[in-house]
């Protein structure tokens, strides 16, 4: 059988190199089609037209030559094409006898191809592949299935290929897509003001760009494709503009209209990163550390999206947000933007609940109604799930009679934190090593700020809130989920670095199932 060279692994592979006439083929090609493309729909043109050059290349040498195939009978001086040899050329230079005990008398031509002289089977009359129709040979080498071709060997050459047009200027990418800057549409400042108005009276959006272009008076010539296109690449240059939605879709938002917490991340939910020795931490704390699961934690997120039941940290409940933690992110569709507008959908009132995810610093925002309304305490469980939609998220906690139960206090006394136990009302589901309530907000947070510009080290932090969580126990000692819910009233920390100090502390002693104890005789505050 005949196989093209643009069919085979080795033609497509590392050697396989990107010419200037290729990228000049990719102008070419999007100046005809006059519409964006994406880097797939280019690489399958690229590799379409390496293809359709082969079959001319073909063509080409077949032209005033005869095949050669066994059963025919040949003469001296006759020229010769061998598709079966990348189509070589040769002369037939002589002709003798030749017999095969299985196959009898046939005649053995002499060839003289690229400078060398080899022998091949003439009028052999046998069934053999290359006796085939010529039409029907040519036909079966030159039909190649490029989207097979594509999932063969497309990705190293799109690899290749966006490489190239990144380099050359008159090339615009917006996404996935990719077009010529000589083929956009012209947006200028006064359709970039009038957009930002139309995003005003939509109360900042989102809107996606085919409810925009019907208020722009874009030339109708232009295809819509372009219009978008070009209306798209503009307003991702423009400060003003903020792009919101999940991949695949593009949806924009006045960016002054944004919540606060969205264009600024609260303060109490920043984590500046602590180097810490992780061999520390034992594989008992690790598997405690995973089911934690903060969102700061050095987790490998889970692959596929599956309902989480996520326990709420001082942080989350001071910002009225979300972790987006390695188990809670999956459940959120992907997106380009730093901001993306999100839907949750509240499972009792079946309401739906407008928030936004900020990947970049790890939260969702717009649960602080949620959480007052249901007085969701922290260290309650949170439930999130799949929605039936695209893009929903179902979120839900443990509806629970509201019972009084006691519960760690968290007050300020002699400028440190303590804490006491008291009864308060729960109605919800919740982790008793990590549930803590305060009344005095503004004072905790008068303490958190010192902390902060005193720059206080974590061994320092956990030394004071050790033994007023202590005293609330018959046995003195103090779980480490406890210790790491409280401590983030100070400071916000993941699990790991404070894990890594009670081991590192020889004032904190380990007495099982991460239960530790305070020995202040040990204490040295180790920087």
């Amino acid at each position: 059988m005949i196989q093209l060279r643009t069919q085979t692994a080795a033609y497509w592979g590392p050697e396989f190199v990107l010419k200037e006439a290729d990228v000049e083929f990719i102008s070419s090609h999007l100046l005809e089609i006059e519409r964006p493309q994406t880097a797939e729909q280019l690489t399958k043109a690229l590799m379409a037209q390496h293809v359709a050059a082969e079959k001319s290349d073909i063509e080409r040498m077949l032209s005033g030559r005869i095949i050669y195939r066994p059963q025919t009978s040949y003469q001296v001086d006759e020229e010769l094409v061998f598709p079966a040899l990348e189509f070589v050329h040769g002369k037939v230079k002589a002709i003798r006898q030749g017999f095969n005990p299985q196959h009898g008398q046939f005649n053995v031509i002499a060839v003289q191809m690229n400078g060398k002289t080899r022998e091949f089977a003439a009028d052999l009359n046998i069934d053999h592949p290359l006796n085939a129709d010529t039409d029907d040979l040519l036909s079966a080498a030159i039909t190649i299935n490029i989207d097979q071709l594509y999932a063969d060997y497309g990705a190293k050459v799109q690899e290749k290929l966006l490489k190239a047009m990144n380099q050359h200027q008159e090339f615009v990418r917006l996404g996935q897509q990719w077009f010529m800057k000589a083929l956009m549409a012209d947006i200028n400042i006064g359709h970039l003001h009038l957009t930002e108005a139309i995003l005003e009276m939509s109360e900042g959006g989102p809107l996606a760009v085919d409810e925009i272009l019907p208020h722009l008076d874009m030339d109708a010539s232009i295809p819509p494709a372009v219009q978008v296109f070009s209306l798209n690449y503009h307003l991702l240059q423009d400060e003003r503009f903020d792009e919101v939605a999940p991949v695949g879709k593009v949806a924009w938002f006045l960016r002054r209209l944004e919540p606060e917490s969205v264009r600024t991340p609260p303060q109490r939910l920043i984590y500046s990163p602590v180097s810490y020795d992780r061999a520390l931490i034992s594989p008992q704390l690790i598997m405690l550390e995973r089911e934690l699961d903060d969102e700061w934690s050095n987790i490998e997120a889970v692959t596929s999206p599956h309902p989480v039941v996520f326990t709420l940290t001082y942080p989350h409940r001071l910002a009225g947000t979300i972790p987006l933690s390695s188990r809670i992110r999956p459940l959120f569709q992907a997106s380009n933007s730093p901001h993306q507008r999100i839907v949750l959908l509240d499972e009792i009132s079946n309401q739906p609940i407008q928030a936004w995810a900020v990947r970049e610093h790890r939260y969702i925002v717009g649960l602080e109604e949620w959480y007052a309304e249901h007085e969701i305490p922290i260290g309650g469980f949170v439930h999130l799930k799949p929605g039936l939609d695209p893009g929903v998220v179902i979120l839900s906690y443990d509806v629970r009679r509201p019972q009084r139960e006691w519960m760690r206090l968290a007050t300020v006394v002699d400028n440190r934190l303590h804490f006491e136990l008291h009864r308060r009302t729960i109605g919800c589901g919740y982790d008793d090593l990590m549930i803590v309530g305060t009344d005095v907000l503004t004072a905790i947070d008068a303490l958190w700020r010192r902390a902060e510009s005193n720059n206080r080290s974590i061994a320092s932090l956990l030394a004071e809130i050790f033994p007023p969580l202590a005293e609330l126990t018959p046995q003195k000692t103090v779980h480490a989920k406890t210790l790491y819910s409280a401590i983030n009233m100070l400071r916000r920390l993941p699990p790991g670095p404070v894990f890594a100090e009670l081991v590192r502390q020889p004032a904190f002693q380990s007495v099982g199932d991460h239960y530790w104890r305070f020995d202040s005789s040990r204490w040295r505050d180790i920087r």
